[in-house]
């Protein structure tokens, strides 16, 4: 006769209830008697326990495992008979009240001496020892919680987990808790949009189907969550995808999340994908390490930095993904805008990852079909896309400067204007020299622009960067030093790592105002701060020899910088204090053609009276504009004396007379 299968997990569930109740009963049955009939009565009883537990676990047996959750859920967690019959045990005490009539004074959960008495036998008792102590796999997979920490061993409360009862009555899915940092994806995309070397690829595969932790290591959206997702589709498993970034910050419950979360990749059968490891702490990152070294499935980790700790029981297999090249940014541009020339230009421009480029191609074509249905997208969309893309970092070290003068604006030295316009020409060639010619290799590091903008305040440093980023359609961020220096040890060189690592994608001019303070000559080593300092000053030679972007650093006194620095810099360009003919032309040049002016405004007498930079003479001619409309008269001459004088005491300078 065959036997009848579950239909469904509570028919189970209410089997297991029945059982529980008998042997409850049972167990409150007074052992000691002399009467025959009584004797008799218990041995039936047991013989009639004995029969329900056989016959359970024949219909157990007979039944497709997806019918039975729990059950499913124990094989995967490698968990012995006895094991599973102690979350039986408490399920059946969890859901049942006339079961829970049996326990002592009515507690709420029962105690290990129970769930000992019950669950094992003399045979079996042996095994108690190991599945019942705090560190057995019920409790380290958290599939039940002991109480009563104060008790004795025997005399601790003992109840299921939540997600353990859910599996018993037959709902499936993944623990409510851990939702709300991971994702069970059933099926893991392919991949195959993914412009990874092959090499790559397959070092991941072959980790992950061996076991061992491939560590995926990229920028922001190189692609290192899919590759990993992909990985995980080539052994035919799910994944389940946490993001670090949402785990709890506290050791305690960030390890009682790990157990959880390695407890429901085992019985999804799926690869544990945990995706921006760096978001966590260092001591965080310690915590995972030691947890996971020893979850028994696949495991697989990225992050944008190389932070596996070197210590770790479990070693990890380095991955690295990078920038794809500019032939690979084409493609994708292609990809998500279609053929055309801005998309060469965008693939040139940015040097960003694929993910960046989806997502800031969403944003330019929203951008553009606000214009229009018909609009097509243009390179400031796209622009804008990068920027809300990528500034968020760089937003919290500086501050986005909007240049609105141009060129023509300019008055300076024919001799700096050659500078600059050499400066614009690396800039605009440095693919041709640098890759095509194969200068690349000759050079090594260094293959960004940095330049040193020197002299007196107001002669025009600040403005030039500025025009620069805007001749080559780039956002000028001006660095607040004060943001990136800290007194703590090693603080100042995270800032600049992230400061560097948030521009490398090459869509932003770094401006480093007033750099004195952070690229300060180096010190003879008196004292621990003297030493810190030198260390600051080493990472940032570093830094800025493989930065590979656009870097401008402006101060008042050239000899205050390092000389290291100075010599590392592709441009030392000097601003002199104007001379009367250029003073002449900055007073003229500052009038808008708009505004009201009267006639016979000399402008070379100012410039000859006051020696003053362009910054001031901007300030004094802006001032006088304010004094005009107060006075409802066109700007004369009177109005720009009064303001040059005003300006000039603010120098600190004074004229006796005037003209």
């Amino acid at each position: 006769m065959r036997l009848r299968e579950y239909a469904q997990a509570r028919d189970h569930l209410d089997d297991v209830i029945e059982l529980v109740e008998l042997r409850l009963e049972r167990r409150a049955t007074p052992a000691a008697t002399s009467d025959e009939a009584a004797l008799r009565a218990l041995a039936e009883r047991d013989v009639e326990i004995a029969r329900r537990d056989e016959l359970i676990a024949a219909r157990v047996a007979a039944t497709p495992a997806e019918r039975l959750p729990l059950v499913a859920a124990c094989a995967a967690l490698g968990l012995s008979a006895t094991e599973r019959r102690v979350l039986e045990l408490a399920c059946a005490l969890e859901v049942s009240a006339s079961a829970r009539r049996f326990l002592e004074h009515r507690a709420a959960a029962p105690t290990l001496e129970l769930v000992e008495a019950l669950a094992y036998t003399a045979r079996t008792r042996a095994d108690a020892v190991v599945e019942l102590a705090p560190d057995g796999r019920l409790f380290r997979h958290r599939l039940a919680v002991l109480g009563d920490r104060e008790l004795p061993w025997l005399a601790r409360s003992v109840r299921v987990a939540p997600r353990v009862l859910e599996l018993a009555m037959g709902r499936v899915r993944l623990d409510a808790e851990l939702a709300a940092c991971a994702t069970l994806v059933e099926q893991p995309p392919a991949g195959d949009h993914l412009l990874v070397d092959p090499r790559t690829r397959t070092l991941v595969e072959e980790a992950l189907a061996q076991l061992r932790i491939p560590f995926v290591v990229g920028p922001r959206g190189a692609g290192k969550t899919a590759l990993a997702l992909a990985a995980t589709r080539s052994l035919g498993a799910p994944a389940l995808l946490v993001r670090a970034s949402a785990l709890p910050s506290d050791a305690a419950p960030l390890a009682a999340a790990l157990e959880s979360l390695a407890r429901d990749a085992m019985i999804f059968g799926a690869a544990l994908v945990i995706r921006d490891l760096h978001a966590l702490a260092d001591g965080a990152v310690m915590i995972v390490a030691n947890v996971l070294a020893t979850h028994r499935g696949p495991l697989a980790i990225t992050s944008e930095r190389a932070v596996w700790p070197p210590g770790a029981v479990r070693s990890a297999i380095v991955a690295e993904l990078g920038v794809p090249s500019e032939t690979e940014r084409e493609t994708l541009w292609r990809r998500v805008l279609g053929d055309g020339e801005l998309a060469t230009r965008a693939a040139e421009r940015f040097r960003i990852t694929g993910g960046v480029i989806e997502a800031a191609a969403r944003t330019a074509r929203d951008r553009a079909r606000i214009r229009g249905p018909e609009v097509t997208v243009e390179l400031a969309d796209v622009r804008a896309g990068v920027r809300g893309e990528l500034d968020a970092e760089l937003a919290t070290m500086g501050q986005l400067v909007d240049w609105r003068q141009s060129w023509t604006d300019l008055v300076l030295p024919g001799d700096l204007m050659t500078e600059l316009h050499e400066m614009m020409t690396r800039i605009r060639h440095r693919r041709r020299v640098l890759d095509e010619w194969g200068f690349h290799r000759k050079v090594g590091k260094g293959v960004g622009v940095s330049a040193l903008f020197s002299g007196p305040p107001g002669t025009g440093k600040t403005m030039v960067a500025g025009l620069i980023a805007a001749e080559l359609e780039l956002d000028l961020y001006q660095i607040d030093v004060s943001r990136m220096v800290s007194k703590w040890v090693g603080e100042t060189e995270k800032n600049l790592a992230r400061l560097f690592d948030a521009a490398a994608s090459g869509h932003a001019v770094l401006l480093f105002d007033e750099a004195d303070s952070l690229f300060a000559r180096r010190t003879e080593v008196k004292s621990s701060n003297d030493r810190y300092a030198n260390l600051e000053v080493n990472y940032l030679l570093q830094r800025m020899e493989t930065f590979d972007g656009i870097t401008i650093l402006t101060t008042n006194l050239e000899s205050s910088v390092d000389e290291a620095f100075r010599r590392r810099l592709a441009f030392r360009i000097q601003f002199p204090v104007p001379e009367l003919a250029e003073r002449t032309r900055l007073w003229r040049a500052m009038l808008p053609a708009q505004a009201q002016v009267a006639a016979n405004l000399d402008f070379r007498a100012l410039a000859q009276r006051y020696e003053m930079t362009g910054g001031y003479i901007r300030n004094a001619v802006l001032r006088a504009a304010y004094l005009a409309a107060g006075d409802d008269q066109p700007i004369s001459m009177q109005h720009l004396e009064h303001a040059a004088m005003l300006e000039y005491a603010a120098m600190g300078m004074v004229v006796h007379g005037g003209l």
